[in-house]
């Protein structure tokens, strides 16, 4: 979540909180929106900000949770609790941050899913995504 209002998930210590309270762990998984997380203050589009989100992640709530991740930019700033998703790279998480998430070995084999505004082009988008890749 993005924290916006009164909403529960936006804080990984949150998602760590409802994980603890569950008694068969096998049936638990997550999924990372990068609008969402950008917006609710982890800043993925700095090199700094990305390490403190995923160390932080894999700290609180672990990656072998992590069963899928939804891409998209942010029209909002960091930490503006606002869910506003945005064509990739044409936001302020910028084409850096998802470069960076692209290429960590953490998120090989999770499903992505292009989660971006209607009426783009999609197949230029999942393109630009992959041209990101070394």
């Amino acid at each position: 979540m993005s924290c916006q209002g009164n909403t529960v998930g936006g804080k990984f210590e949150e998602l760590k909180g409802i994980i603890d309270r569950v008694k068969d762990k096998s049936r638990i998984g997550v999924c990372l929106d990068t609008c969402h997380a950008f917006a609710a203050g982890y800043d993925l589009s700095t090199e700094d900000g990305y390490k403190k989100m995923t160390d932080e992640f894999d700290k609180l709530v672990g990656f072998h949770y992590l069963k899928g991740v939804h891409l998209n930019d942010s029209k909002g700033k960091v930490g503006c609790h606002l869910d506003r998703h945005e064509n990739i790279g044409k936001g302020f998480i910028g084409l850096d941050g998802f470069r960076r998430l692209m290429n960590d070995k953490r998120f090989d084999g999770i499903p992505m899913i292009l989660e971006t505004p209607p009426g783009g082009d999609y197949e230029k988008e999942i393109k630009l995504l992959y041209s990101l890749v070394n």
